[in-house]
């Protein structure tokens, strides 16, 4: 996540090594001191901005706290969101943007969110700086979220040092948290990596090519970005298990979704939670009125856009999703598309995650161009220049940035991507806990080959590097 593979699995073990040895009154110290360590040899820039926000999260909560005065309360919530909403925009959108330090999106999030439940009552404000201030940091989660709530963690960092090292030492919960990372490296080095190369190679030469080639290179860039993503938050919610830190899981099997809000509900679910709680919700939701609710959905995902990057290719991506779910409401609405989705018979649901999927993979053109332009261009390329005669051609086949060899090997990853997809997603479970009750023999031949698999045929190499996650540039 900061650093590569090699280096960061022993400095996190070794960092449980030392939570284990120290009194268990200062392990949240240790994994602060350490969080902030992890983030700076990142080479992050700006690194003073990390505190900053943690500190600006726990003066503000704790004025608020001290305060009767409703009005008194307000003008603290509105100035202290104002600070680090003003951060975001300045190393978003000014010269400073180079210098902004890693993850800034994401726990700048974190800091709203929190500053914003201790002014609505719906958490109390901490006490003691240390755990605000770790719950803005935390290594696993600070890079590429999940975007946590502090009602959620920071009573796991107090229970942390009160538990017995038995307890923190449970084998049963690092065993489970290891089949979290293994799984996530796999879908990480051996599939993500591997559509990178053929999106990035279709993407920075779309010019050259036509309709067959063009889909090529989106739904690879789908895949990819949902691998990867999917890769690195499967890796932070590991890593923070192994702590006893249960953190928010951020994908549920989003691409066999029905519906654009049905996926909205299964991808990133950390931001689309945050984006409901604090961005729709107090626009009004649903409230009043239908026209207002389109409005707001609309708005939300075009905040959804800005978020993800400066680029008007960006806020164009925002702008389709809310259209995309601003027709959906209307359809359903007006009585031509059914609410719910149990009782859709199985071709209904095929067909709809069908066309859920190719919305949302046209979506990402935009997400993946360098510019709206760009976008735009690749688009009209793909629905004016047809090339369908080059799926005989597998030498043109195989030359758009994985031979063959390198395909087979990514077909049989996503196939157990795809298998381990459909079982999560019927029994809504995480990958340890459906590897659990198949039995310890099935569970340990299972990770052990995933792991195998992975050692093998992982995308490793002097030109590659697996630390980079895509949203580490959001």
């Amino acid at each position: 996540m900061f650093i590569t593979y090699q280096l960061l699995f022993p400095l996190i073990l070794l960092i449980l090594l030392l939570e284990f040895i120290v009194p268990k009154k200062v392990r949240s110290i240790v994994l602060l001191a350490l969080s902030f360590f992890l983030y700076y040899i990142c080479g992050t820039a700006a690194f003073f901005i990390l505190p900053a926000v943690g500190i600006i999260s726990y003066v503000s909560t704790t004025a608020m706290n001290h305060t009767k005065t409703q009005t008194v309360k307000k003008i603290i919530l509105v100035a202290s969101i104002a600070i680090i909403v003003g951060l975001l925009l300045t190393f978003r959108y000014t010269s400073l943007k180079n210098m902004a330090p890693l993850g800034l999106s994401f726990f700048a999030l974190e800091a709203i969110s929190y500053i914003a439940d201790c002014y609505l009552g719906k958490i109390e404000a901490e006490k003691n700086p240390l755990y605000v201030i770790l719950y803005i940091a935390f290594f696993p989660t600070i890079i590429s979220g999940p975007i946590e709530r502090g009602g959620n963690l920071i009573p796991q960092f107090k229970r942390l040092d009160s538990i017995g090292r038995k307890e923190l030492f449970d084998i049963n919960r690092i065993c489970d948290s290891a089949i979290i990372i293994i799984f996530g490296m796999f879908v990480k080095l051996v599939i993500a990596d591997r559509l990178s190369s053929v999106s990035n190679h279709i993407f920075s030469e779309y010019y050259h090519y036509g309709t067959t080639v063009l889909i090529i290179g989106a739904v690879s860039f789908g895949m990819q970005l949902y691998c990867d993503f999917m890769a690195y938050s499967h890796i932070a919610l590991g890593i923070a298990g192994l702590f006893d830190i249960r953190i928010m899981d951020n994908f549920k099997a989003p691409y066999l979704s029905v519906s654009i809000t049905d996926f909205w509900r299964r991808w990133h679910i950390s931001l689309s939670s945050w984006l409901r709680d604090y961005i729709y919700i107090p626009l009004g939701g649903n409230r009043k009125g239908k026209f207002r609710k389109y409005l707001n959905t609309f708005i939300t995902f075009a905040i959804s856009g800005v978020w993800h990057g400066s680029g008007i290719s960006f806020i164009v991506w925002g702008a389709l999703h809310g259209l995309f779910n601003m027709m959906e409401n209307l359809l359903t609405d007006i009585g031509l598309m059914k609410k719910g989705k149990r009782n859709l018979p199985f071709g209904s649901r095929f067909l709809r995650a069908i066309v859920t999927f190719v919305l949302v993979d046209f979506a990402w053109i935009f997400f993946k161009a360098d510019s709206t332009k760009t976008a735009c261009s690749y688009i009209i390329q793909m629905f004016t220049v047809k090339d369908f005669w080059i799926l005989s051609d597998m030498d043109k086949l195989f030359s758009l940035g994985l031979g063959v060899q390198e395909v087979m090997i990514l077909i049989f990853g996503l196939i157990i991507l795809g298998g381990m997809d459909y079982i999560t997603y019927k029994h809504d479970l995480r990958v340890d806990s459906w590897l659990k009750i198949q039995g310890p023999l099935f569970r340990v031949v299972f990770t052990l080959a995933i792991l195998l698999y992975t050692i093998v045929f992982g995308v490793y190499g002097e030109t590659v590097d697996p630390a980079s996650f895509y949203y580490m540039s959001f």
